[in-house]
């Protein structure tokens, strides 16, 4: 098979396992010799119906990315083309990144810094730890996943909320349902929205969500910002519905410098890099190599995306 690779965020010598890895097939960098392919593996921003329809013989995308919500999936399911994703790439740094924002709130972290800056040193009191707490997953899939194990391990009471049945050990309960997500609202100490964007999801987390929330929560957001309503955040921050929030997302990005957002009380806000780490570039062949070596061996997928 002839497999199209875009290495516009990939470095040479990770791409170059594929190479190996795989040699009884052909692999292009070039694009405008490439429209023969069989297989693109890119990033989502590739992925449109003007793009692909250079591509006749197209059978199967594999994204670069773990999110996807800007491909038009009717249209590739109507030309019956395979979808896969990221699944376990960034899933590890996002979790550690995570905590980084739990712990700039319970830490007073902000505080201190400032405090380095007129060489102060003044004690603030400590009032929250993510021992003994709740937290609630809005997404419980990889990236959920990998928060919930390492939140079992601070000593928190871990709830998880996805649409499909599923269950694990490091979840302590999981619902499936509205209800069941305003259960989570109602007692998480801790909100961490890590679920995919779609029509279902867009601002699942608005003015009546905040409403249900402790006044002493702390709303996480490293999926998407379109699932959390802005304008409900800034107001809840406002007038004090919740304690504070940080967020790796935005609507948009980046974020311009007249955006209220950046204005808002108890927020905390980093430029859409919780996936970055050391190690991302080779989970991320790895990842694709073993997605190519399940899908020419004919064995099932676990990150296929449905159409």
């Amino acid at each position: 098979m002839k497999i199209w690779l875009d290495t516009w965020t990939l470095k040479e010598k990770y791409y170059k396992e594929l190479f190996e890895r795989f040699p009884e097939h052909q692999f292009s960098t070039i694009l405008e010799e490439s429209y023969d392919a069989d297989i693109i593996i890119s990033m989502p921003g590739f992925i449109t119906k003007e793009n692909l329809d250079l591509f006749p013989k197209l059978k199967w995308v594999q994204l670069l990315t773990a999110g996807y919500n800007s491909i038009d999936l009717e249209y590739l399911k109507n030309r019956n083309i395979l979808l896969t994703y990221a699944k376990d790439v960034f899933s590890i740094q996002i979790a550690e990144d995570v905590f980084s924002k739990i712990l700039y709130f319970n830490r007073n972290l902000g505080v201190y810094h400032e405090q380095i800056k007129t060489k102060e040193w003044k004690h603030t009191p400590v009032l929250y730890e993510i021992c003994h707490s709740t937290v609630g997953i809005i997404g419980a899939g990889s990236i959920g996943t990998e928060i919930a194990k390492r939140m079992r391990a601070f000593g928190a009471k871990v709830i998880g909320f996805r649409r499909t049945k599923f269950m694990s050990e490091n979840y302590d309960v999981m619902y499936h349902n509205r209800q069941g997500l305003e259960k989570l609202l109602k007692t998480s100490d801790y909100v961490i929205v890590s679920i995919p964007l779609n029509p279902e999801t867009h601002h699942l987390i608005s003015k009546n969500e905040f409403k249900l929330m402790k006044p002493t929560a702390v709303l996480i957001n490293v999926a998407r910002g379109e699932i959390v309503d802005q304008d409900a955040l800034i107001e809840a921050l406002k007038q004090k519905v919740i304690r504070g929030a940080g967020l790796d997302v935005t609507t948009p990005e980046p974020l311009p410098s007249s955006n209220l957002l950046w204005n808002a009380p108890n927020l905390f806000i980093t430029p859409h890099n919780a996936s970055a780490s050391p190690y991302v570039h080779q989970r991320l062949i790895d990842e694709v190599s073993s997605t190519l070596d399940h899908y020419f061996n004919h064995l099932e997928l676990d990150n296929k995306v449905r159409l």
